[in-house]
């Protein structure tokens, strides 16, 4: 009876190792091949350039295409700590710029990055940044009692003020989107209502208005859609 059961668990053991080891080629082929009018690769945002060179896939030739790429920056979160951002090449990140004095729409959307970043709180494979455009207010002291009702330490959620780099130059030629003060109102900014989505190459790959609930609920099924894209690009099988 003990050597059956020791076999039944070896064959069980093999069966998840196997699974393990095979999903990803697989779901690469079913997405690839099998799927070739209902599957489709997320834009990528931002200048492109080719190359001139050309990459064998699938058996056909596709010519390299240089994309635009957010370059790595350094920021300070709400509690204190130095933050790289986009130095993990093995991450998908949503990003949104705000400041906690906004009378306007920045409530809300941090309220839909809220509801994003529950959505994926356990999942390695995704974290969640909210810049502040007000950086001589918005120190990590206010930052943290803006975020605390937010519980944004239990979602890999990091609230980012000043740091090594400078935020606008970050959000206007990183992320290309407005970020600018608004000299005609007092304590006031300019800056987007989008969260952004970004793959593990820090390509821009979907902006999501977050007034818009249907807008945000697509940007959850489209952060599923990447992460599936992610193991597609990194199959030995490709």
């Amino acid at each position: 009876m003990n050597t059956v059961k020791r076999k039944s668990g070896g064959l069980k053991k093999l069966i998840i190792l196997a699974a393990i080891l095979i999903l990803p080629g697989f779901l690469y082929y079913l997405l690839e091949k099998k799927g070739e009018n209902r599957y489709k690769t997320l834009p990528i945002y931002g200048e492109k350039v080719l190359t001139g060179t050309s990459s064998r896939r699938m058996g056909k030739e596709i010519p390299d295409t240089l994309f635009h790429h957010i370059p790595p920056f350094s920021l300070v979160n709400q509690q204190a700590k130095e933050i790289p951002v986009l130095a993990n090449d093995s991450t998908v990140v949503v990003v949104n710029f705000f400041y906690s004095r906004c009378a306007s729409f920045c409530a809300q959307m941090n309220d839909e990055m809220n509801r994003v970043a529950e959505r994926f709180a356990n999942n390695e494979l995704v974290n969640f940044y909210t810049i502040t455009v007000d950086t001589l207010y918005d120190t990590p002291e206010v930052l943290r009692e803006y975020a605390k009702g937010y519980q944004p330490e239990t979602k890999k959620w990091h609230f980012l003020t000043a740091g090594k780099d400078d935020v606008f130059h970050i959000a206007r030629n990183g992320f290309l989107v407005d970020a600018v003060q608004d000299t005609t109102k007092a304590a006031s900014f300019i800056h987007s209502a989008s969260l952004i989505l970004v793959d593990s190459q820090r390509r821009i790959r979907g902006y999501y208005d977050a007034s818009q609930k249907k807008e945000v609920d697509r940007l959850i099924d489209e952060v599923k859609l990447l992460l599936v894209e992610e193991i597609r690009e990194k199959s030995p099988y490709k």
